[in-house]
């Protein structure tokens, strides 16, 4: 690094690092994240606003171009103190300037107060440099026709496909499975029954095995266990779930897993299953009243993070970037990256191709809308319950969702309470393992 605190003068702060107090509850505003990279030259310890995305590409000089994220798990937070570690600590020179710091700990929710003035007392070795970038607006609830616009404009900046009449093939997407070709046939059917949804399950075996699978799953513990789908839709299941399920994992396989991905998340379908069955779980516990059809729940929830096979798939490029950059601002959801990339949300290109596709309205409103807590529409209620599902799931570490608790305003709008959100999460870690096993053998 190129300085080293008070190299030149007595030391105003402790020995290793700025002068600290303790300080409770800091607005957000003030708040100072950190994270650890090992690169080319060995480990950095890197400061930067809480409400900043730190940007790998203006880091590549410093640290090198195959830097690497230690510990970026946001439930185990780094300590922004800078001199805290054995490392050269690189300082976001926007800190400098600010009268009032609150440096995040080790611990979970602590934090000390400093200032920018009193941030590079002490003996250590460090850098200040800009290398941070501010966190984009969110999305806003825009009509479907200006979000067809929007992915237009995308394609045409990121790619050479000339527009097509058919988002499919504006986005290159492959052809739909034959079995979800013929669910979405069969839902339009007013006369539709259980043989004719069946006969399309047996069709294809690696689809009935996973249906079968999560009807033997400890979430249901289900005795007997189902021998067949026909037992796995009456006894266990239902016909509306096993329905939207298979449509959901037949929707899946449309398209290859992106060769990226941020370390320590977990697998694509290890998040759509908790997803859809917190998600599902969930809707079962609201008054019968205002409850929505827990069919469609799991649907929204399987298909929650359907956008990362979209984009991986679409923009390839511009996918490793999201995932470098997700990788280091962990704190954030991955709709910042996305924004700062792409201009656009995974999202909104999910639920658009959903749409084309004639998955019901529900299911598109609840994918495109699940990171905007000022949703008004009429499926309010889906889109608000998968929002609470990763509120729900944001501490078991199966989402990229950050740590957050529940919304008590959210809470009440569906009628649900702590109570019932930890009896959820109980049946979720109770099947745990069960939904491990139908995800490793659904990827």
């Amino acid at each position: 690094m190129s300085h080293s605190a008070n190299s030149n003068s007595s030391d105003t702060g402790s020995a290793a690092g700025p002068r600290l107090a303790a300080m409770d509850n800091p607005p957000e505003d003030v708040r100072v994240r950190a994270i650890k990279m090992a690169g080319d030259n060995g480990l950095l310890h890197i400061v930067a606003p809480e409400s900043s995305i730190i940007d790998p590409a203006q880091l590549a000089p410093i640290i090198g171009d195959n830097a690497l994220v230690l510990g970026a798990d946001p439930r185990v937070p780094v300590a922004a103190v800078p001199g805290y570690y054995d490392a050269p600590t690189l300082i976001e020179e926007a800190l400098i300037r600010a009268p009032v710091l609150a440096l995040a700990t080790d611990q979970p929710g602590v934090f000390t107060r400093t200032s920018g003035a009193d941030l590079l007392t002490g003996n250590f070795d460090y850098d200040v440099q800009p290398f941070s970038l501010p966190v984009p607006p969110p999305s806003e609830q825009r009509s479907r026709e200006e979000d067809s616009q929007l992915i237009e404009q995308t394609v045409s900046r990121f790619t050479e496909l000339k527009i097509q009449q058919r988002l499919e093939e504006t986005l290159d997407i492959p052809p739909l499975p034959e079995a979800a070709r013929r669910i979405i046939a069969l839902r339009s059917d007013p006369n539709y029954d259980l043989t004719d949804l069946t006969r399309i399950i047996e069709s294809d075996p690696a689809l009935a095995a996973r249906i079968v699978g999560w009807a033997n799953s400890a979430y249901y513990s289900a005795s007997p266990p189902a021998r067949s789908i026909d037992d796995a839709v009456m006894r266990i299941l239902g016909f509306d779930l096993v329905f939207n399920m298979a449509l959901g994992l037949a929707l899946g396989d449309t398209l290859r897993l992106p060769e990226h991905d941020v370390q320590g998340l977990p697998p694509f379908w290890i998040e759509a299953l908790f997803s859809a069955a917190t998600m599902e779980a969930l809707a079962r516990q609201m008054p019968a009243e205002s409850r929505p059809e827990p069919g469609l729940c799991y649907l929204s929830g399987l298909l929650s993070n359907f956008g990362q096979l979209v984009i991986g798939h679409v923009f390839p490029y511009q996918y490793q970037k999201i995932v470098e950059i997700q990788a280091a601002n962990r704190h954030l959801p991955h709709t910042y990256a996305d924004l700062l990339v792409l201009g656009i949300g995974r999202e909104t290109i999910a639920a658009t191709l959903l749409e084309s596709w004639d998955i019901d309205d529900a299911v598109c409103d609840a994918v495109r809308y699940q990171h905007l807590s000022s949703y008004t529409g009429s499926n309010a209620s889906y889109v608000n319950l998968l929002r609470l599902s990763h509120q729900a799931l944001s501490f078991e570490g199966v989402t990229d969702y950050p740590p957050q608790l529940p919304d008590n305003n959210l809470l009440a709008s569906l009628s649900l309470d702590t109570s019932r959100i930890d009896a959820v999460i109980e049946l979720i870690q109770q099947s745990k393992e069960s939904i491990e096993e139908l995800a490793g053998a659904i990827g």
